[in-house]
C-alpha cells in the first residue's frame, strides 16, 4: 500500500476548513429545509425520495420504496431491486436520462428502487423518529445513525425489502442490482441468512469484497476517518445539497471518486448534489475503517470475513466493472469474481481497453451519457437468460 507523503504543507488542511466554512455558510443561506422540501416536492418523480411504499424492518425501521410498473409485465420475469451504496439515496439510479429502470421496465420487468435505512424516505419508529424528522431539516446530524451498520442493512433491510415485493408482487424471488455497498451487502446476506434462496440472480456493479492492490486505499481510509470525525458535528450531505448549484473549487478532486467527469453530463453531477447525497452514517463508516485496513470485507466486530465466505455463495451473479473506477479498482473486483463459489458468474468489464467509448468510473457505470448504450443492454440481456430459473440448492 502506498504511503502518502506527510510532508506536505499544512495549509491544505486549512484550506479544506475554509472550504466546508464557507459551504455550511452557504447552505445555511439557502436554508436547509428548502433544500429537503425541494427533494420532497419535486415535479419530477425519479428525483424525489422513495415514498410509493415502506417496507418495516423487524428493527424497527421504515424504508421508502419506489415501484416502477412496465405497461405490458412480462410474466416470466422475476421483479427487480435496485439498491444504492453507502451515503447514497435511491434516486442514484435516476438521476439520468433513459435510466436503467426504465430500460428495465420497458422489458417488462417490475422494478423496485429502495431508500436504505438513514437516507430518502426511510425513518425509524418512536420518538427517535420525529426527532430525526425535525434534525433532517437542519445541518445537525441524526440521532442513532452510528449505531447501525452494513451487516444491519443485509441482515434487516434486504428481508424487510423482500417481503414487501412479495406483497406487491406475488413473487418470493427477486433480481438484485446493487451498487457500491448495494451489492457488498449482499454477500453478507447470501452468507449469513436463511433467505438467501430468494435472491434469483446478482447484479453486483462496482462491488468488491476485498482490495486487492488499490493505490488509493490509504488516502480513502484518511478521508473515510475525516469524514467519521466531521459528522460528530454536522451532516455533511444536507450541507453538500447548495453543490446543486454552485461548488468550491477544488471539489473536483474529491469528486473524480465517485465519477469521470468527461463520462459524466454536468446535469446529472448537479442532481447527484441536490437529490442524491445522503449521509453515510458513522456506523457504516467504521465498518469501512475495517475494511480498507484489512482489505476484506468484515462484519463489524470484526468476526466473520465475507471475503472467505464468497466461496460458499452459488448465487448466478454478473459482475461490471470500470476500467476508471478509483474506489473500486479493476483487480478487486475481478479477485472477488474469483473467489465466489458459483457456478454461473460472468464478469463485464467496461473501458476503452474493451472497445468502449470511456473508462468507466465509480458511479459511471450507472450516470454516464454513454452507459444506455453500452452498459445497461448488457445486463438487461444476462437476466433475460436467467428468468425463471429452477430455484438453486440451498447454501449456508
Amino acid at each position: 500500500m502506498r504511503k502518502i507523503d506527510e510532508g506536505r504543507s499544512p495549509r491544505r488542511g486549512w484550506r479544506g476548513c475554509v472550504v466546508v466554512a464557507l459551504v455550511a455558510a452557504c447552505a445555511l443561506t439557502l436554508g436547509i429545509s428548502g433544500c429537503a422540501s425541494l427533494r420532497r416536492m419535486n415535479i419530477n418523480r425519479d428525483l424525489r425520495p422513495c415514498d410509493d411504499g415502506f417496507a418495516r424492518t423487524a428493527d424497527g425501521w421504515w424504508l421508502g420504496i419506489r415501484h416502477y410498473r412496465p405497461v405490458e409485465p412480462d410474466p416470466d420475469k422475476l421483479p427487480v431491486v435496485l439498491c444504492h451504496g453507502l451515503g447514497l439515496n435511491g434516486t442514484f439510479w435516476t438521476i439520468t436520462h433513459d435510466h436503467l429502470p426504465s430500460q428495465l421496465v420497458a422489458q417488462g420487468y417490475e422494478v423496485f428502487v429502495v431508500d436504505l435505512r438513514g437516507s430518502g424516505a426511510s425513518y425509524r419508529d418512536g420518538g427517535i423518529g420525529w426527532v430525526n424528522a425535525a434534525l433532517r431539516q437542519t445541518v445537525i446530524p441524526e440521532i442513532g445513525n452510528d449505531e447501525w451498520t452494513m451487516d444491519d442493512q443485509a441482515l434487516y433491510d434486504v428481508p424487510a425489502i423482500l417481503e414487501y415485493v412479495r406483497e406487491q408482487t406475488g413473487e418470493e424471488r427477486v433480481n438484485w442490482i446493487g451498487h457500491s455497498l448495494g451489492g457488498m451487502l449482499m454477500f453478507a446476506f447470501l452468507e449469513r441468512s436463511d433467505q438467501a434462496h430468494r435472491i434469483a440472480n446478482f447484479v453486483a456493479m462496482g462491488s468488491p469484497a476485498c482490495i486487492a492492490d488499490s493505490p488509493e486505499a490509504e488516502k480513502m481510509l484518511r478521508a473515510n476517518r475525516g469524514l467519521r470525525m466531521l459528522m460528530k458535528a454536522i451532516s455533511t450531505g444536507r450541507i453538500a445539497r447548495p453543490m446543486a448549484i454552485v461548488r468550491p473549487p477544488g471539489l473536483e478532486k474529491i469528486d473524480r471518486f465517485y465519477y469521470s467527469a468527461d463520462n459524466v453530463d454536468p446535469e446529472t453531477v448537479a442532481r447527484f448534489y441536490g437529490s442524491t447525497l445522503e449521509d453515510p452514517g458513522p456506523g457504516a463508516l467504521r465498518q469501512m475503517d475495517r475494511y480498507l485496513e484489512s482489505g476484506r470485507l468484515v462484519s463489524e466486530d470484526g468476526s466473520i470475513d465475507y471475503y472467505e465466505g464468497l466461496s460458499e455463495i452459488h448465487t448466478p451473479t454478473l459482475f461490471v466493472a470500470g476500467d476508471g473506477d478509483i474506489l473500486a479498482d479493476l483487480h478487486s473486483k475481478w479477485k472477488t469474481y474469483q473467489a465466489l463459489g458459483s457456478a454461473d458468474k460472468t464478469f463485464l468489464r467496461f473501458g476503452r481497453s474493451q472497445g468502449h467509448v470511456a473508462d468507466y468510473g465509480h458511479c459511471d457505470l450507472v450516470w454516464s451519457r454513454h452507459a444506455p448504450k453500452e452498459i445497461f443492454p448488457e445486463v438487461i440481456d444476462w437476466l433475460d437468460r436467467r428468468q425463471k430459473a429452477p430455484l438453486p440448492s440451498p447454501q449456508r
